[in-house]
């Protein structure tokens, strides 16, 4: 294989993800794995909540649940006098994703690749190990790699791609190769992993986090289906000292975290059965150069506390596959489009990992500096000068607002991806070109039918080539005519299923639609009956221009949207300001606007102004680069 679309280095659950999504979107795709096998112990084997609801949406989730897996339903620390204490209760979400799953990494990454081996356009390349990048003057062009097939090192080749994807974890070895650097933030800890038997009587089918804190160190365990998956935790630096002091010592701090476990230590036979993880916390500043891009670990090591580094990296593959795929079909990958991933994923890795740096100031450096343990967690009243670990724990417990966000948080995760249309299976072929949809099942329809039908409409008749001056007074090579589609007779009912579609995978609850008259007019009242199709109630409203000087005096048509969540809609956006003058509007009217949604994005600065003066996402269902534009 000399050539591929998208080459990614790392079979882990970030490169197999992108790796299966890619191949959805037709994408000639290749997954490059240095192992044999995936059948490596204590690789994180967390399956989250938005990853399990991600799975289903790729019509995967019967697969999924049919692997052996135990169901992480609450994290909860012992507290003397108070047994244990649950911190976050994840059944306390709504049904079905409810529940971390906890299953050996091999068994989902071994999922993920059956699946994506059933796409044409998908290879995976195991015992391939990645040395480095090709360049063409600035660009990286392909990457290095040998096989290490059969214990023996090949000749290194080259892997030519439009874009490089380093999926290769926190130690990188092309995140080296670019000449890129990550900041690192201090950890006061490393853990070590190994495994404790669990006896019959101790087996369910649920799972839980349970830590136990010592005097400078600790120890969680995780309920796994025949054993329970302990971390030892100890001051950073300490890894010498232990297998220093020998497998005697270590099984007596065990058994003094854990007395309940003390009568089957001996099943760690020697401290080979500890696998030592250097824990960092780092980001890199700038995740792409020209033709590559860093993901996961590779572009933000996390820190274990709160377990989310394996979703947060699930996300950022599919926030990747979506942007990338338009790009890959073109043959080019921008790199523009390489930046626009990392302004998606920044926030939420920015936030888990400040998140994180928190935990370790306020708990894990005083646990290893011997001031913080169980004992003076309880001491609630107590007035010592570490109460403010006790408050923290105390609100924890008892604030209602942190006991429904801190489950969600964790199992969920902030901005998490939902699978793209060319992802999603087909329940009814796409139509014909330009065939009309028009049965009495129109709006069973599946959401990725709809969406390839609309865009197939949009280019054969909203399209307009030639020199033509815009409404902002910019001028262009082309004129996206969209009243055409959403005053058609097909495709404006298309439009009210793709828009509410857009809106609903991006978690955006709201009550009315509507926009700036007129362009704004009929797509909100396409997702108006849209809504109703799906026996959902959404009123549609009109923005005047400007307020009436007669009449009731109203800037804002309709049903009124005071008090009301308001997503606020265009057809299209070259400068943002029809949108910017919708929300102003109706906010003036008392509206709670929570999004701003267009048809068609002209890539033209209109999302980064719209977000940075209403503080509110900016939505699209279909970018230029879809339509054929440059």
């Amino acid at each position: 294989m000399e050539r591929t679309g998208c080459a990614v280095v790392g079979g882990g659950p970030a490169g197999m993800m992108l790796g299966l999504l890619l191949a959805r979107a037709g994408v000639h795709v290749a997954v490059l794995e240095k192992h044999r096998d995936f059948l490596r112990d204590f690789r994180g084997d967390t399956v989250h909540a938005s990853t399990i609801r991600l799975i289903d949406e790729l019509g995967l989730g019967a697969g999924f649940r049919a692997l052996p897996q135990s169901r992480l339903s609450n994290v909860a620390v012992p507290v003397p006098g108070s047994g244990l204490v649950t911190l976050a209760a994840f059944d306390s979400l709504k049904p079905p994703y409810n529940y971390v799953a906890m299953m050996p990494q091999w068994d989902f990454l071994d999922f993920l690749a059956s699946a994506a081996a059933a796409e044409p356009t998908f290879t995976l390349l195991m015992e391939t190990e990645a040395t480095g990048l090709e360049f063409d003057g600035g660009r990286v062009t392909g990457v290095r790699f040998r096989s290490t097939a059969g214990g023996a090192e090949g000749p290194e080749q080259v892997l030519h791609a439009d874009v490089v994807v380093a999926a290769d974890g926190r130690h990188s070895v092309l995140r080296q190769a670019a000449g890129m650097r990550a900041k690192e933030y201090p950890v006061p800890f490393d853990t070590w992993w190994f495994k404790i038997p669990r006896r019959a009587a101790e087996r369910g089918e649920v799972a839980g986090v349970v830590p136990a804190l010592g005097d400078r160190d600790a120890l969680i365990a995780l309920n796994r289906t025949d054993y329970y998956q302990m971390g030892y935790l100890a001051p950073k630096g300490s890894d010498a000292k232990i297998r220093e002091d020998g497998v005697e010592h270590f099984r007596q701090r065990v058994a003094a975290l854990r007395p309940d476990l003390a009568d089957r230590v001996d099943s760690i036979r020697s401290l080979a059965d500890l696998h030592w993880l250097d824990v960092r916390l780092n980001r890199l500043r700038r995740w792409y150069v020209d033709g590559f891009l860093c993901i996961g670990d590779a572009a933000h090591a996390m820190s274990p506390a709160g377990g989310v580094g394996i979703n947060l990296a699930i996300q950022d593959a599919v926030a990747a596959a979506e942007r990338l795929a338009p790009d890959l079909r073109q043959g080019r990958v921008r790199t523009r489009t390489l930046a626009s991933i990392q302004r998606r994923r920044r926030m939420p890795t920015v936030l888990v990992q400040a998140v994180q740096r928190v935990m370790h100031r306020v708990v894990f450096v005083p646990l290893f500096a011997g001031t913080l343990s169980g004992d003076m967690l309880a001491r609630v009243g107590d007035r010592t000068p570490f109460s403010i670990q006790r408050l923290l724990f105390f609100i924890l417990r008892h604030n209602p607002v942190v006991k429904r966000v801190l489950p969600r948080v964790i199992a969920i995760g902030p901005r998490p991806e939902h699978a793209p249309g060319f992802a999603r299976p087909l329940t009814v072929p796409p139509p014909t070109k330009l065939g009309a949809m028009t049965s009495p099942t129109d709006t069973a329809v599946d959401t990725a039918a709809a969406r390839a039908r609309l865009l197939e409409l949009i280019k054969e008749l909203a399209v307009v080539r030639g020199k033509v001056i815009l409404s902002s007074g910019a001028e262009a090579d082309y004129y996206i005519d969209l009243r055409r589609i959403t005053l058609h007779h097909e495709a404006s009912k298309l439009v009210g299923q793709v828009m509410l579609a857009l809106a609903d995978d991006a978690g955006i609850d709201f009550e009315c639609a509507g926009g700036l008259t007129m362009g704004a007019d009929p797509v909100g009242t396409a997702v108006m009956h849209a809504a109703a199709d799906a026996g959902r109630t959404v009123d549609a409203f009109v923005v005047r221009k400007a307020q009436k000087s007669y009449g009731m005096g109203r800037q804002v048509e309709g049903p009124s949207v005071e008090g009301r969540k308001v997503l606020v809609l265009e057809d299209t956006s070259t400068t943002g300001g029809s949108a910017l003058t919708a929300v102003e509007g109706v906010r003036k009217a008392g509206g709670n606007v929570v999004a701003v949604a267009v048809i068609v994005d002209r890539d033209t600065g209109a999302k980064e102004k719209i977000e940075a003066e209403t503080g509110v996402p900016y939505l699209f269902a279909f970018g230029k680069d879809e339509l054929g534009l440059d």
